[in-house]
């Protein structure tokens, strides 16, 4: 004989219920989503701020070495090298500043390896440090351009600062020595939430960190103009 089953009709979910599980992941998939997009932002800001300290990490390699520029009677083994920001331009360069007057700037025939920022992604702007104070590119002092150099045998970093549209004049308070002791270039996410920084001192060293405009004024601030 057949025995007949009994069919529980309270059996499964019901409507309230799907809709809170539903709720609820779209209430996870939300914030995930939004996390991950800051995430990724820092992430391509700070990839980028790594990729200019390794491009001036490279050419302090390359100009206290003794790498070629140039083929037969016009090698050359001397050739200072550096990498050039300018407010012209949304790439940086790293270059060897090899014409027949070397004058710290670059030129498209002097051009190594040029660094694309894409995606919305930019160098929002740089500034470099001088005895009486620190001048930035969004300041209103005029600068335009600055060149990070290396030349043989030192390790220590010439860092240039130039105004004008073509950036053809050098910038700074003292013709006699117009270097400065650092510079700061900023990178800022496409969606301008996030900013990296590279820092290069005179001595030669090399550091990446994060800072922000909140008016703080702590390690993390981003550099502002102190030259009123």
């Amino acid at each position: 004989m057949y025995s007949k089953k009994k069919i529980n009709k309270n059996s499964g979910f019901s409507l309230v219920e799907l809709m809170v599980v539903i709720g609820i992941m779209a209430v996870i998939s939300g914030v995930s989503i939004f996390n991950y997009g800051k995430f990724s932002s820092t992430l391509v800001v700070t990839n980028l701020a790594y990729q200019a300290a390794l491009a001036v990490r490279e050419a302090q390699v390359y100009g206290i070495s003794v790498k070629q520029t140039g083929m037969g009677t016009s090698a050359n083994f001397n050739s200072p090298y550096g990498v050039w920001f300018s407010t012209d331009d949304p790439s940086f360069h790293l270059f060897s500043d090899r014409g027949t007057l070397p004058n710290n700037q670059y030129s498209i025939d002097e051009n190594e390896e040029t660094y694309v920022l894409g995606g919305g992604n930019k160098i929002s702007y740089f500034c470099v440090t001088f005895s009486s104070g620190r001048y930035c590119s969004n300041g209103t002092h005029g600068l335009s351009a600055i060149s990070i150099i290396f030349k043989r045998p030192e390790p220590n970093a010439l860092i240039y600062g130039f105004t004008g549209s073509s950036a053809s004049g050098y910038f700074g308070v003292d013709a006699s020595n117009p270097t400065f002791s650092d510079a700061q270039v900023m990178f800022t996410s496409a969606k301008g939430d996030k900013i990296s920084r590279i820092n290069v001192t005179s001595t030669g060293q090399i550091s990446v960190n994060s800072c922000n405009n909140d008016g703080a004024h702590d390690v993390h601030s981003c550099p502002t103009e102190t030259n009123f």
